[in-house]
């Protein structure tokens, strides 16, 4: 018996990464960014750790994490200079 592999999309993608930067930012909670992605938290915690994405520790964490997430949206052809600038 096969096990089905879960294959996140782009479009899924994308709201992972729009959930990060917003995470990133102290915005919302871990938990809350995979509800609003609108994937499992299991998923999400996957997609997190498959793109060695910093768990927020220290400010080291959060400057590396919205640099991972805005040079992946780049990559996937995502507008960033829309997006709320850090302060």
């Amino acid at each position: 018996m096969s096990k089905k592999k879960k294959i996140i999309t782009k479009d899924m993608e994308e709201k992972i990464l729009l959930a990060l930067y917003r995470y990133y930012l102290s915005d919302i909670t871990f938990e809350r960014a995979a509800e609003e992605a609108g994937v499992p938290l299991y998923l999400f915690i996957k997609y997190v750790n498959d793109n060695n994405f910093p768990i927020v520790h220290t400010d080291k964490d959060i400057i590396d994490g919205l640099h991972k997430v805005i040079e992946l949206m780049k990559e996937m052809g995502i507008e960033t200079r829309k997006l709320p600038v850090p302060v």
